[in-house]
């Protein structure tokens, strides 16, 4: 049996070629995902590793908690005084000080370099004159910063910038803008930069200054003599240290932490692309079981002939299960090679995004062989199962007596498995939408396949009423078209199948579109409602993200005769009852004249130094009241405890939480304003305005102005920026669905190949049977899209719905693109369809009579 299914493979090898092809994508994107994120990993584990190979122990203050990344630090500063007391520890050889912040080039066309938004990070530091306590590296003709003018920056940031050593560049800080020289380029490690980032290295008092705050330093670098170990000299310093908040850490725990770092940031980006990796994969399981079941369907005289030998049920069922762990495995290898290609592409794109990754070969660890073949292998076998078992159970006499037509479900039975799989994702979606659980991401995400699953059951019931009101339009083709309609329907079980792969990705198009349409009026909507601001200085941060402008820019623009108010907010990632949230800070004697936030009790003036404002929701869900206590807890100062004296209910403007800025000033670890809201003075114009802001933001590149209308339209764009890398991912899917429609027209056209010799026979033109066989497929796309559509509404309606408490309150259905989408998806079923239907107008019409 086993040279059985070997040679069945052989003999039916065009008939799986699309099929492995489908595996073979989706086993690509999964590949390619590990191999990229493992080889980054690796890479930064070794810079890493030489970086701090000389960094023997590091005392630095504790940390809060684990605020996420960020371009600030976040741990409490130290005092610089405590540098004597580092040296005079008995096995301490070098002491260096580290001083972190937001430091930014202006290049020469006076555009900042990199973005705050969804670019690398952009970091000022203090410059080290040890080299072993040192990550940049000095290229030749350079120098370290010797005056408080001079400045070092990271070789990735000069080749952007096209700066060389002694040009004067501009600096932006939490200061005004300052002219610094260029006195030395430098790597980080043996890179130009990490992951692209943009490194500016001050001398130290300069970054004291600039970067943080005099008499404090974020971290002291050390050290140890000759024959004094790392864990020696990190208890001698903790011995040596009585400051409560400051601890002692050796340099293993520092390399690890920055490795971990790197990790971290990599997690989310590769779990992204796994997500829909195994959404293509799934898609393809529906390729897979309309192949096998079409193939069985033609080959039961062939296994009937088996049976009739001797052959049993088990060894028959095996063999078509041997048959699809071939494809499974040789089309797993193919996605695995593939996905080294893909690797190696995805990384030149992430360096076309200024995402710099260090040249380094490929890591094709023992682990991504085994999760790309086995995953390939176990979903195709999985998908051939059904089939499989289906060609066992048929007799060995009925099946030589002719052709044997697919075995169909009963409606009774097809009712009540699939209602029972849709019934049951839906419970699974409502769920992890609604029910504060954990695992809810798993929960949406298992609810949605098993609703496609019950969805893909239940089509057959509805593909004959759906199909023949589709196909109407096509009336006009005459004969031709009523036979593509008749084809079409002829068995509904095998066009749902095609069909359901194709609803797959249009469903989650259509989600994500009446989510995106949604948000973007759900924002727009707030805007108009609660801002007074005429304009808006946008810096392109995002809140809690440490990036953004400096204060200075805020004082400038309020001492302007034109402007009546000017606010700045800023932000920070805090810690509340255990969870981690935004908080925003700004000044309560100006935020009522800029924003109607729907105070309910208290009032935003009263807002004193130790007073928060808490939204009704948050009021509610956590029984307060005004005067309740809540403790915050900041990353860089700890708890503190503010009173409730203000209760208001635009919580989709401010959030949950909102401090004085005093409050902000005392406990944010970036001084820095992520927005300014102008109002103007009275009498004064629109373009009178601008142009005495835009005067005074010509210093302040980062920054863009934005009317009322400009800023909804940047919120809008900054949506469909987030749906265009979506759409491109779900392509994926789609191309598999559409291969699919292919795989099975072309299979079916092989079991049609007498009754398309007929017709032929009988007058039909070669013109005519690709009409036929093209309409046929744009039938089937339609039948997809349809229930696609539908079911993405019913996903749309829900997501919004559960969103809704995020500020998502308006529910909109772009009908437009759905329509576009729709007429699309049949174009793409016309397109799959042409290599099919030329294959069916060439056959020659005698031959194809004579077929059995």
């Amino acid at each position: 049996m086993w040279r059985v299914t070997l040679k069945g493979v052989v003999a039916h090898k065009v008939r799986y070629a699309l099929t492995a092809l489908a595996v073979l994508l989706g086993v690509a994107f999964i590949a390619g995902t590990l191999v990229l994120t493992d080889t980054i990993g690796r890479t930064f584990d070794g810079l890493y590793t030489s970086i701090y190979q000389s960094t023997n122990a590091v005392v630095r203050g504790t940390q809060s908690f684990d605020a996420g990344l960020s371009y600030t630090s976040q741990r409490r500063s130290i005092d610089a005084s405590l540098v004597s007391t580092v040296r005079s520890v008995s096995g301490v050889k070098d002491v260096t000080v580290s001083i972190g912040g937001y430091a930014q080039l202006v290049g020469k066309n006076g555009k900042a370099i990199g973005t705050a938004s969804n670019g690398p990070p952009t970091l000022g530091e203090a410059w080290t004159n040890d080299p072993a306590l040192n990550p940049l590296r000095l290229l030749s003709g350079g120098h370290g910063p010797t005056a408080a003018n001079q400045i070092v920056i990271d070789k990735h940031s000069a080749d952007v910038g096209h700066f060389s050593v002694g040009n004067t560049v501009t600096v932006l800080t939490k200061g005004s803008p300052t002219r610094y020289i260029i006195s030395g380029i430098a790597n980080w490690g043996s890179t130009d930069s990490p992951l692209g980032a943009s490194i500016i290295a001050f001398r130290s008092d300069t970054a004291a200054r600039v970067l943080g705050e005099p008499g404090k330093v974020d971290q002291i670098n050390v050290t140890a003599t000759p024959g004094v170990s790392e864990q020696t000299l990190v208890t001698r310093l903790r011995a040596a240290i009585h400051e409560p908040k400051v601890e002692v850490v050796s340099g293993a725990v520092i390399t690890q932490e920055g490795q971990d770092a790197v990790h971290k940031a990599l997690g989310f980006f590769n779990t992204i692309l796994l997500v829909f990796a195994l959404i293509a994969l799934f898609v393809g399981s529906f390729l897979i079981f309309n192949t096998f079941s079409i193939t069985v369907a033609q080959r039961m005289r062939e296994l009937a002939l088996l049976r009739a030998v001797g052959a049993s049920r088990k060894q028959v069922i095996g063999a078509v299960i041997g048959e699809s762990a071939i494809i499974g495995v040789v089309a797993s290898a193919a996605g695995l090679a593939a996905g080294i290609g893909l690797a190696i592409s995805l990384k030149a794109a992430l360096g076309a995004l200024g995402i710099d990754i260090p040249a380094s070969g490929l890591v094709v660890r023992p682990r991504t062989v085994v999760v790309a073949l086995g995953l390939g292998t176990i979903i195709t076998v999985g998908s051939a199962l059904l089939p499989a078992l289906r060609a066992g159970r048929v007799p060995p006499v009925a099946a030589m007596q002719g052709f044997v037509a697919e075995p169909r479900t009963t409606n009774a039975r097809r009712v009540i498995v699939g209602s029972a799989l849709a019934f049951g994702g839906v419970a699974a979606l409502i769920s992890g939408l609604f029910a504060h659980i954990a695992n809810s991401v798993s929960l949406v995400g298992g609810g949605a396949a098993l609703i496609f699953l019950g969805i893909s059951a239940l089509g057959p019931l509805v593909v004959r009423p759906l199909g023949r009101t589709l196909a109407a339009p096509f009336a006009w083709r005459g004969v031709t078209g009523a036979i593509a309609r008749e084809n079409a329907v002829r068995n509904p079980s095998r066009t749902s199948s095609t069909a359901a792969a194709l609803m797959i990705g249009v469903a989650l198009v259509s989600l994500m579109s009446i989510v995106g349409s949604s948000t973007k009026a759900s924002l727009s909507a707030i805007v108009d409602g609660a801002m007074k601001a005429d304009f808006v200085v946008s810096s392109g941060a995002v809140a809690g993200g440490g990036n953004g402008l400096s204060p200075n820019l805020q004082h400038s623009l309020a001492r302007l005769p034109q402007v009546g108010v000017a606010l700045g907010i800023r932000s920070s990632v805090v810690r509340i009852d255990g969870t981690n949230r935004v908080m925003l800070g700004a000044d309560p004697a100006h935020l009522g004249e800029l924003f109607n936030v729907g105070v309910t009790q208290g009032s935003i003036a009263a807002l004193g130094s130790n007073g928060i404002a808490v939204s009704s929701q948050a009021a509610s869900d956590h029984h307060l009241a005004l005067g309740s206590p809540v403790k915050v807890t900041f990353p860089t100062t700890g708890t503190h405890t503010f009173k409730v004296t203000t209760i208001y209910s635009t919580r989709e403007l401010a959030g949950d939480y909102f401090l004085p800025l005093s409050a902000a000033k005392a406990n944010f670890p970036s001084q820095l304003d992520f927005q300014v809201y102008v109002k103007l003075a009275s009498g004064i114009t629109p373009s009178v305005g601008r142009n005495a802001i835009n005067a005074v933001m010509l210093a302040y590149p980062t920054a863009t102005l934005l009317d009322q209308a400009q800023y909804k339209q940047q919120q809008a764009h900054q949506v469909d920026q987030l749906l265009n890398v979506v759409y491109a991912l779900l392509a994926l899917a789609i191309l598999i669905a559409l291969i699919g429609i292919a795989n099975t027209l072309a299979l079916s056209i092989y079991e049609r190949t007498r009754e398309l010799g007929l017709l032929r026979a009988i007058g039909m033109t070669r013109r005519q049977m690709r009409t036929s066989i093209r309409s046929e497929a744009c039938i089937i796309s339609l039948i997809g899209a349809t229930e696609g559509v539908v079911v993405g509404g019913l996903f749309g309606w829900a997501m919004v719905h559960a969103l809704g408490s995020q500020g998502i309150t308006h529910l909109v259905v772009p009908f437009g693109f759905l329509a576009i989408l729709f007429a699309l998806a049949g174009l793409a079923g016309i397109v799959a369809s042409m290599s099919p239907s030329r294959r069916a107008a060439k056959l020659n019409v005698l031959d194809a009579i004579a077929t059995q």
